[in-house]
């Protein structure tokens, strides 16, 4: 195949995938977010030899597994978890330069998991991606407020994915959470 196309055994990939869920976020639970930095998460510094490591926080099989092999597909290493709990363990106990997480898993919800994160030591700084098909302005508040530096809905291009990626880790770099924010969603009330 021509590109950056790879054929995966005959098998289809959907690119529109989605979650299932009534109801939204409630908007009280909107506050400050936390102020990030990066990581480890640029390549800067970094050898030839050492990926960035990704854990992809996602219950949906299929999205996980194109997720994965996009980003694997990318030069990421990358860590899947099926449930929020798992993600927890994952990020406690091996260093990510990020993390991709789901907004609605069986468990854990994506909100509940960055909290968990954020009040842990080791894992207070590693910046994470919200990814869902919740896309309302108020879900993307919550994300922000949350901690997220990039917000992804679905459905997405996977194939830009690790793109996009690299692009919020760069700008983390560069100027931090709010940046990030800025770069994708616009200015932001300050």
């Amino acid at each position: 195949m021509e590109g950056n196309l790879r054929r995966v055994g005959a098998a289809a990939v959907p690119l529109y995938l989605a979650e299932d869920g009534p109801g939204g976020p409630p908007d009280e639970h909107v506050s400050k977010p936390p102020k990030l930095s990066v990581v480890g998460g640029s390549e800067k510094g970094r050898g030839a030899a050492e990926p960035l490591a990704v854990l992809v926080v996602e219950d949906d099989p299929a999205m996980r597994m194109l997720c994965e092999f996009n980003l694997r597909a990318s030069g990421f290493r990358v860590v899947t978890a099926s449930t929020g709990q798992e993600g927890i363990e994952a990020a406690r106990a091996e260093r990510f330069d990020l993390i991709l997480l789901d907004v609605m898993l069986p468990d854990l919800g994506g909100f509940e998991i960055a909290e968990e994160l954020r009040a842990g030591e080791a894992t207070r700084r590693v910046p994470f991606v919200f990814v869902s098909a919740r896309a309302s302005w108020p879900d993307l508040q919550r994300g922000r407020a949350a901690g997220a530096i990039d917000y992804v809905t679905k459905p997405f291009d996977p194939v830009q994915l690790a793109t996009r990626l690299r692009e919020d880790l760069d700008e983390l770099g560069r100027g931090g959470a709010e940046a990030v924010w800025e770069l994708r969603f616009g200015p932001t009330e300050r």
